[in-house]
């Protein structure tokens, strides 16, 4: 039994580091260079403070409601399609200069010296 364990934690994290990858540049260009550190930290760490935190502590109250996994099951793919929809909302920055920030032909934007 153990050894189903190791290889089911082994073969889990395959798709974790596959999901965890690209999360760091995902995440970055969402924000322009002026607000990325700030705005991908704080989004960051709220997404984890709300949904990861009570997360474990959901699961218990709907297993010790329903007495099944299912219900976790349906948790948690309720918690996916909620992620999938947000992002596919993101803006799409495929061969886009997302270092550029400041329109400075028209001059507008410029920051304050």
């Amino acid at each position: 039994m153990p050894g189903w364990i190791f290889l089911a934690i082994v073969l889990s994290l395959i798709p974790h580091a596959m999901m965890y990858g690209p999360q760091a540049a995902l995440i970055a260009e969402s924000f322009t260079g002026r607000l990325r550190y700030s705005g991908s930290s704080l989004g960051y760490q709220l997404a984890s403070l709300i949904a990861g935190g009570p997360a474990p502590l959901i699961a218990a109250a709907l297993f010790a409601r329903y007495h099944t996994g299912v219900a976790i099951a349906f948790y948690i793919a309720a918690c996916a399609v909620v992620s999938i929809v947000a992002a596919a909302m993101l803006k799409d920055y495929t061969n886009k200069d997302v270092s550029a920030e400041y329109d400075l032909k028209s001059g507008e934007g410029q920051p304050a010296e």
